[in-house]
């Protein structure tokens, strides 16, 4: 299942949006030392190498252990299976992604009212941006066609991933709301309507086309316009 993904590659983060590179990601696993720590980094990031390249039905533990080193004994302790292993794949992508937008909203209400529309554009170019990165397909086509055998994990990606974002972006509405900068009655509801309005049809095409490139500047503009388009309905 290979995936070139965007013709602007968006991996640590959107170029040219202003938004920082994206944290990375380490995985933290409780009474390991660094020793540790960088084997369990390195064998997710051969993993989620992998899941990209071949899928993750062609990817073999011998693979990920081929390139990352290490021990199946590790693979065991750490991950359990392979299973577990896209799962903490799975996590670590979506804490990377959310990252950038949990600093916006610490910095408050006011600060995001001060350029909002700019603001929000940069909120929507990052949550559009995220689904033309190799990775983020491969998880998304993974879990398509595996999600009814590993339920569990399925469930775990709304969790960790849209259900996260969209909290986060209604918490941002109810602060502006709150503050007399929008008018929003349903913040939840108005951060499905957001998160629908800029990403379109994009997902769709990733997941049916993922090796087609995504123009950057088309969708810059496709972004801006949606922008626009929600704030001329939520603006006081």
């Amino acid at each position: 299942m290979p995936d070139k993904g965007a013709s602007t590659p968006f991996q640590g983060g959107i170029a040219g949006s202003g938004i920082a590179a994206l944290g990375t990601g380490g995985f933290d696993t409780p009474g390991c030392g660094p020793r540790g720590q960088a084997r369990c980094r390195a064998l997710l990031d051969a993993a989620a190498t992998l899941f990209v390249e071949k899928g993750f039905a062609l990817t073999s533990l011998s693979d990920i252990l081929r390139q990352a080193g290490g021990s199946r004994t590790t693979l065991y302790e750490h991950f359990g299976d392979k299973e577990g292993l896209f799962r903490a794949v799975m996590e670590r992508h979506c804490d990377r992604v959310l990252e950038e937008m949990s600093a916006m909203r610490a910095a408050g209400p006011a600060a995001m009212a001060e350029e909002l529309e700019e603001n929000l554009y940069r909120v929507g170019l990052h949550v559009a941006g995220t689904l033309t990165m190799p990775e983020t397909t491969a998880i998304l086509r993974i879990l398509v066609s595996e999600g009814g055998r590993i339920p569990d994990i399925a469930r775990a990606f709304f969790q960790v991933g849209p259900e996260k974002t969209i909290g986060w972006l209604a918490g941002c509405f109810r602060d502006l709301a709150e503050a007399g900068r929008l008018r929003i009655d349903d913040p939840e509801g108005a951060a499905h309507a957001f998160i629908g309005m800029v990403v379109g049809d994009l997902l769709t095409k990733r997941l049916i086309l993922p090796d087609e490139p995504v123009s950057m500047e088309e969708l810059e503009r496709y972004v801006r316009q949606s922008v626009r388009l929600f704030l001329a309905g939520t603006r006081p």
